[in-house]
């Protein structure tokens, strides 16, 4: 119930700050691509999806303008690389701070060693029970 709270708080920040629409799902695709993984067939193994989903996925983040299709050509005409765009990394950068602040305020109520404890064993399940990574922005 705490991590939907917070869900619901980052998200409520995010739509004042200009990305409505913007899911959990949309930063972890930018920040695999940040990771290098600048297609939909890369990015569908990281977030456990198929890559028809992850297209979709990117397809969202191109119309949003969160990413952009590369300059870079590989040879393979079907192979259609993206990378994040300012917008795409300010929005990951207000994510983070954003998730500093609800953290920071939840540390004050209940304590800093508390909540790093919390965020120890939250951090551990996530890692077990999904394929996705949990990765800090690299700024």
């Amino acid at each position: 119930m705490a991590v939907t709270a917070g869900l619901e708080e980052l998200h409520e920040e995010l739509t004042r700050n200009g990305h409505p629409g913007f899911r959990p799902a949309h930063g972890y695709a930018l920040l695999a691509i940040l990771d290098g993984l600048d297609t939909a067939s890369d990015v569908a193994p990281r977030l456990g999806i198929t890559k028809q989903g992850a297209a979709k996925l990117l397809q969202w983040l191109l119309e949003e303008e969160y990413v952009a299709y590369s300059d870079a050509r590989s040879g393979d005409a079907r192979r259609r690389p993206v990378v994040v765009t300012e917008r795409g990394r300010a929005v990951v950068q207000l994510s983070a701070d954003v998730q500093a602040g609800i953290e920071a305020r939840w540390a004050a109520q209940v304590g800093e060693r508390r909540m790093a404890t919390a965020r120890r064993v939250l951090e551990a399940a996530a890692v077990t029970s999904s394929a996705m990574s949990v990765t800090r922005p690299p700024w």
